[in-house]
């Protein structure tokens, strides 16, 4: 494969990886909590988010409610999670800039070398960008875990890691696969 097509391929998986990566700072889907004891409160569940934690009830409704109702819920953990997930979804966006601008089919730049130094800092970029995914997923999943294994015996309520924490574990991926395209040795 040329250099061209390995530079729009990385582009395009990092777009993926971006765009996935602000669907899982919106969506409340990092922690699940069913509830087994449905008859007297009608609560099947709450899915916990970065933002809003939502309730859904056996009749099928939604409710979502922002953490400034719970403030006592938004503890430093949570603070850093979404700063990391913002300056994330930012660096993405500057690595795609970075990757059109130095893409070689693209003739925003006419010096080859200068290029190859834009399409490099892309890569760079994106691989941040993965580690800026990675930790904050894998901080909220092992919380997750532990308070699994924590309410295992003591609750009829069973814990479960969200969606948003697969995706970001597959954004992740794409980033770092994205990132390894664009430092890919150039001719």
């Amino acid at each position: 494969m040329d250099a061209g097509r390995r530079q729009i391929l990385g582009l395009a998986l990092a777009i993926i990886a971006v765009l996935g990566t602000i669907m899982i700072c919106a969506l409340p889907a990092w922690k699940v909590l069913i509830s087994t004891s449905v008859y007297p409160v009608e609560i099947y569940g709450k899915w916990y988010g970065l933002w809003k934690i939502c309730t859904i009830y056996t009749t099928g409704k939604m409710e979502c409610v922002g953490y400034e109702v719970f403030p006592q819920l938004v503890d430093d953990t949570m603070k850093a999670t979404r700063a990391l997930v913002i300056i994330a979804i930012l660096s993405g966006i500057f690595g795609i800039l970075l990757g059109v601008a130095g893409n070689k089919r693209i003739n925003f730049m006419s010096d080859d070398g200068q290029k190859r130094k834009v399409g490099f800092a892309s890569g760079v970029v994106f691989i941040i960008a993965g580690f800026l995914v990675l930790i904050p997923v894998c901080l909220i999943a092992n919380i997750t875990i532990r308070e699994i294994y924590k309410l295992r015996y003591d609750s009829s309520d069973s814990i479960k890691l969200g969606a948003s924490l697969y995706i970001g574990w597959f954004n992740t991926g794409l980033l770092f696969l994205a990132g390894g395209l664009l430092l890919y040795r150039q001719e």
